[in-house]
């Protein structure tokens, strides 16, 4: 090329995404295929010829000369005779085989890489050659660790592609030449995604043979005399190969028993290698290790495998999470490692399942042993009792709410008259304050400490019911009726959420769940749909809706000309609801102007919604009331675990409830010193003349109850 002369520029009919390497929809083009030639446009460079001589200048072509076309070809045919000479050449012009011009525009793909891509009965005799000869060239940039260049396939090197293909040969013809064993493929086509196409295998070599299932690879990589594999290595997720095999796993048996064989080998090796390093406590940048991965993505089998694993080998025996104590027939029983499982770790598997509700498969994972006997008997143990103890004291604060909600004025009668009567009422405010802001410091603290989701159904609602209670609170000291709405919503609430305590017992608490889930799931979708229908019959756009025009009610007296009135978008909305659930009333169109118009669109409103949404929500929530009845025991496990769970982060909310519990004892002692401050003037022994006047009697009474209440608080009441 003459001085300064730039090379040519890719055709501008070319679009970008055809230059990018992509294809249809973002996905990745093949990286090699026997139907299209490698790109040749690289963006364009200028290159200086340091030994131009004009007048030796020939427009002869070299016939010694390799271009990428005839040293692809050579590669794909395997025929190294066909590479005689390219060592010379490159050596004359001072190339290298990783110059661009060997390479695919689009993927970086080299002729190394072509030629394992072209493998026949595991072997291409031009690979030998090909890294012999980069090897004479001192390439600064050795052929055998360069890799593929596209957003799809970076990161994958010439190692890859031989354990792809599945050939031992090559992989030991590779790691002694120098192929880095550590290299990570990190494109997108081997990032795991929610939809298209992807293979994700855990990036480094090591763990893409353990995800295909060649344990002679992995033996090799692991013991090679050139580079060993470190077992300890992550990808840019984290992930070590233990982490790779738990995402490939897919609960089939076959691929179950070969991630199974191929993880415990990988756990045998890490002891030869190191038998200081615990490869199972590892986390990935999530904070997960492979059996919390295992849990959070729902891969039963695996997991069944991970915490039920039994060696019998005395050397690896400790790698074992179950341990066989004792037998008799048919009776076993055994010791199980608990590391991972119990809550009292970060991210273990019982929060996991507990309380990630969108977690696949938990159903069937917390059935398993051990976590099943664990679960039981920290149930037993303690949790039903804290269980029951926060039903009874809910119970009693509804009573309480509803108590004061029935006989409350309708204006504040403030100040209080000092009698029994005002003496409870004030003591029932005061009680329902208190719950109010406990219930809103209760949701907020189980959200931070507990793991409740600040989404879930009843975290909403309890947050709503208390938010809605100080609401009313704050109106009624205000002196506003609009108080009455608010505090009757936060009472139906109330009331509504106490169906959160039926999860202590198996029978009702799994028709709450079924009650849940056909709301979240089938009743949404349904009124979502039967919504746009209702609206879009009994409206549209104003000036030109034909229910706007038609649909009227009988005429105004006032009218002079008898004409029907229209009766507004929400009467109309109204009407046809009636009719949607059987009460509606076909005579209100004979006051219509257009009649049999009308009744057509009523009829067609009645096929949609009566005959064709309800039966189709009746039939989705027997699916998931059939659905849920298939793994009933297992659903109403899961619905009592949050509170076995809540000992790690619930004790700021357990002293909240001693708080509140002692408050609740303190009225109750008030209110008995207060019965004994009205008996005090006809009491025989503390005023046998009943000349005790107010003072007297209001001394004596604050006497007691400070001796016996308030004299000092237990410390252990303090948050």
């Amino acid at each position: 090329m003459h001085p300064g002369k730039c090379a040519e520029n890719p055709p501008k009919s070319q679009n970008r995404e055809e230059r990018s390497g992509h294809g249809r929809k973002g996905e990745p083009q093949p990286l090699e295929t026997p139907y299209q030639k490698e790109s040749s446009e690289f963006a364009p460079k200028i290159k200086i010829n340091l030994n131009y001589r004009p007048g030796l200048v020939s427009n002869q072509k070299d016939p010694n000369r390799f271009d990428r076309e005839r040293l692809f070809s050579a590669v794909v045919r395997g025929s190294p005779e066909a590479l005689q000479g390219l060592l010379e050449y490159l050596r004359r012009n001072s190339k290298f085989l990783t110059n661009s011009e060997y390479t695919d525009a689009k993927t970086g793909k080299t002729c190394l890489m072509k030629a394992l891509l072209n493998l026949k009965n595991g072997r291409n005799d031009t690979i030998p050659v090909l890294l012999e000869i980069d090897q004479k060239t001192q390439n600064p940039r050795p052929l055998v660790n360069v890799s593929c260049s596209d957003c799809f396939y970076r990161g994958q090197t010439a190692l890859h592609i031989a354990i792809e293909k599945r050939s031992l040969e090559m992989v030991k013809l590779l790691v002694e030449n120098g192929a880095d064993v550590h290299a990570r493929a990190h494109g997108e086509f081997f990032r795991k995604k929610k939809e298209g196409v992807y293979f994700y295998f855990g990036e480094l070599p090591l763990s893409l043979a353990a995800c295909t299932n060649q344990l002679d690879v992995v033996d090799y990589l692991l013991n090679n005399p050139h580079q060993k594999a470190r077992l300890q290595e992550q990808d840019t997720q984290g992930n070590t190969v233990l982490h790779a095999l738990v995402m490939i796993a897919d609960d089939t048996e076959e691929n179950t028993k070969f991630v199974s064989t191929t993880y415990v080998e990988i756990l045998k090796a890490g002891v030869k290698l190191d038998p200081t390093c615990k490869l199972e406590e590892i986390v990935n940048y999530d904070g997960l290790n492979p059996l919390q991965l295992a849990a959070k993505t729902g891969k039963v089998e695996i997991f069944r495998h991970i915490i039920q694993r039994e060696i019998k080998e005395p050397v690896y025996r400790h790698l074992s999470r179950k341990f066989t104590e004792w037998t008799y027939g048919p009776i076993h029983v055994s010791l199980y490692d608990l590391s991972s499982l119990d809550s009292f770790e970060e991210n273990s598997v019982l929060e996991i399942l507990a309380y990630s509700s969108d977690t696949p498969n938990r159903y069937k994972m917390v059935v398993l042993e051990p976590l099943n006997k664990l679960l039981q008997q920290k149930w037993e143990t303690f949790a039903s009792k804290r269980f029951y103890f926060s039903f009874v004291s809910y119970l009693s604060f509804m009573i309480i709410f509803t108590a004061i909600a029935y006989y409350q004025p309708l204006r504040p009668s403030f100040p209080v008259e000092f009698t029994a009567g005002g003496f409870l009422w004030v003591s029932g405010l005061i009680i329902i304050l208190l719950g109010g802001i406990y219930l809103i410091f209760a949701q907020v603290g189980g959200s931070l400490v507990g793991g409740e989701s600040v989404t879930s159904s009843y975290f909403l609602s309890s947050f709503i019911q208390a938010f809605s209670l100080l609401l009313s609170a704050v109106l009624y000291g205000a002196s506003s009726e609009n108080y009455v709405a608010v505090m009757v919503f936060s009472l139906l609430l109330g009331w509504v959420n106490t169906l959160y305590y039926t999860r202590g017992f198996q029978r009702t608490g799994i028709y709450s769940v079924m009650i849940q889930k056909t709301i979240m799931r089938d009743l949404l979708r349904f009124l979502s749909v039967y919504m746009i229908f209702l609206f879009g019959f009994a409206a549209g756009e104003p000036s030109v809706s034909w229910l706007w025009l038609t649909v009227c009610f009988p005429p105004s007296p006032g009218d002079p000309d008898g004409h029907a009135m229209y009766g507004g978008l929400l009467s109309v909305s109204l009407e046809l609801f009636k009719i949607t659930i059987g009460m509606g009333d076909l005579d209100f169109q004979e006051h219509a102007r257009f009649r049999y118009f009308v009744m057509l669109l009523l009829l067609l409103f009645v096929i949609l919604t009566y005959i064709l949404l309800l039966n189709m929500l009746i039939a989705l929530m027997s699916e998931t009331v059939t659905d849920i009845s298939g793994y009933s025991k297992s659903v109403w496990k899961l619905q009592v675990r949050p509170k076995t769970l809540t000992v790690r982060g619930g004790s700021a909310c357990l002293s909240l409830a001693q708080i509140l519990m002692w408050f609740l004892q303190r009225v109750v002692i008030l209110a008995v010193h207060f019965w004994v401050y009205l008996q005090l003037s006809v009491d025989s022994e503390i005023n046998p003349e009943g000349k005790l006047n107010h003072e007297e009697r209001s001394a004596v009474f604050f006497e007691l109850l400070w001796q016996q209440n308030f004299r000092q608080a237990p410390e252990q009441h303090h948050l």
